[in-house]
């Protein structure tokens, strides 16, 4: 038993150098709280976050140019009205193909 501890301590004491950066690198990029492994997670959550930021600021600009067309044009007001909300005259029907 004690040739066989002397074999294992004598090879980490020749490759002491290596056998420290691979439990640096097993902490860093596994165990700690701010791993490799978290941060490209926190990574790929803010790319989504982003991604929908610019989904709804698209959005806002499209809502905002309607806004402005429904103000200045009762054309406008009348399309959204028909098309969007379905509304309709008294004297007509209105069918919805879906």
């Amino acid at each position: 038993m004690g040739k066989k501890l002397n074999v294992v301590v004598g090879h980490l004491r020749r490759h002491k150098y290596l056998w420290i950066t691979l439990v640096f690198l097993l902490i860093i990029g596994v165990l700690d709280e701010n791993s490799l492994i978290y941060r490209y997670q926190l990574h790929a959550r803010n790319e989504a976050t982003r991604a929908e930021i610019r989904k709804y600021e698209a959005q806002y600009m499209r809502d905002q140019r309607d806004l402005q067309e429904m103000q200045n044009s009762p054309d406008a007001v009348e399309r959204v009205a028909r098309m969007d909300l379905l509304m309709k005259t008294p004297d007509e029907d209105v069918y919805v193909i879906e």
